[in-house]
């Protein structure tokens, strides 16, 4: 009787840990990694190639290059953690550089990281500050912050780092011209390279001049003018006059103030503003950064333009 229970015991741990591995199982082959010095793989080393599951989660030791079945080639710089899927790639710690044609997305912090077109090449590394530094090598890069709103386009040689604010996913405090597009007042940014479509503000003597413009996202509002936000504002201050015209021509705008409304009342939301950039600051970001849906942005070169580019193994795979 003894034996008979010890052999029914022995058969249901046998049908478990067979259950685990054909669960394990289940996840699908996406790719390949080539680890140069190793690397943990789902929590057991690795060396030389390996293959990477649906989920995986990669841990190099020195530089890592992981080709997907889609195309997508994905690098990890020493030390970096990462957990791969087919379609995009969950940023932990160190540096990531991602070439894809197939719409690859970067998940770093509450950030996304897309490359804006075929085969673009975008870098991203996470420091010991929270922020996050991007850098696109070849083409645009989109940045959008944990709601899906678009906080920046970063072009390449121009790295900016970033800095998601607690509890502001609408916030906005950016400075850039204002141009009357086609009867709407919209803001030019000055590093994020978007346009905003600003109400709630009489802007008729702010068009043509470089205004600082503070207030809150408003998701629900379609824009006009070919901006790609509209931001209630708060305030507007004229930090620079004029200068305007190319910036006007460039986006087929007016620097004139003929046809646009007077405009609403002040939006009550400066203050979040205030706070995402106190908040900024605080973590070594310039106070002249942009805050835009919660998210503070500033030229990496501010803050190290070479640890922002990073590097890779000489010796890469």
């Amino acid at each position: 009787m003894t034996l008979n229970r010890l052999a029914s015991q022995g058969l249901a741990i046998l049908f478990v840990a067979g259950t685990a591995s054909l669960a394990s199982a289940a996840a699908p082959v996406i790719g390949m990694a080539s680890a140069q010095s190793g690397a943990v793989l789902d929590n057991a080393k690795v060396s030389g190639n390996t293959t990477i599951f649906e989920g995986s989660t990669l841990q190099s030791s020195g530089y890592s290059r992981i080709h997907l079945n889609n195309g997508s080639r994905l690098d990890l710089a020493a030390g970096s953690k990462a957990q791969v899927f087919a379609n995009r790639v969950s940023l932990e710690q160190g540096m990531s550089e991602v070439q894809s044609s197939t719409g690859f997305e970067i998940n770093a912090r509450t950030l996304t990281i897309q490359p804006s077109a075929a085969n673009s090449i975008a870098r991203v590394k996470l420091d010991g500050n929270k922020q996050v530094l991007v850098t696109a090598l070849n083409s645009p890069v989109n940045v959008l912050n944990r709601d899906g709103l678009l906080v920046a386009r970063v072009n390449p040689g121009m790295p900016l780092s970033f800095l998601p604010q607690a509890g502001a996913t609408s916030s906005f405090d950016n400075t850039g011209c204002v141009v009357n597009k086609g009867g709407a007042a919209v803001l030019v940014d000055e590093k994020g390279n978007q346009v905003f479509e600003i109400r709630g503000l009489d802007m008729r003597k702010a068009v043509g001049n470089t205004v600082h413009v503070t207030g809150v996202i408003d998701s629900s509002a379609t824009p006009a003018g070919g901006a790609t936000s509209v931001v209630k504002g708060s305030n507007a201050t004229v930090t620079k006059k004029g200068g305007c015209s190319a910036v006007a021509t460039k986006l087929g705008a007016t620097t004139a103030a003929a046809g646009l409304a007077a405009g609403a009342g002040a939006a009550a939301a400066g203050g979040a503003a205030a706070a995402g950039a106190a908040t900024a600051a605080a973590a070594g970001i310039s106070t002249t950064a942009l805050v835009v849906g919660g998210v503070a942005a500033a030229a990496a070169a501010g803050i190290g333009g070479a640890a922002a580019a990073g590097s890779f193994s000489s010796n890469s795979p």
